[in-house]
């Protein structure tokens, strides 16, 4: 499953946000506790911020 997503992110250009998804994965007790909204919203500001340094 985690694969498919991956490729999925990748195949839309999103390699920001599937860096932090992967990272979210590795280390699930660091975001156990964080609610849907905030683990998007860091995923959402990875995504921007690799955005910005490809600029």
């Amino acid at each position: 499953m985690h694969h498919t997503q991956m490729e999925q992110l990748r195949s839309l250009r999103l390699n920001g946000m599937a860096t932090a998804l992967s990272l979210q994965w590795e280390q699930p007790v660091t975001y156990a506790d964080l609610s849907f909204e905030q683990r998007l919203g860091m995923l959402l500001d990875n995504l921007l911020f690799s955005a910005q340094l490809r600029k």
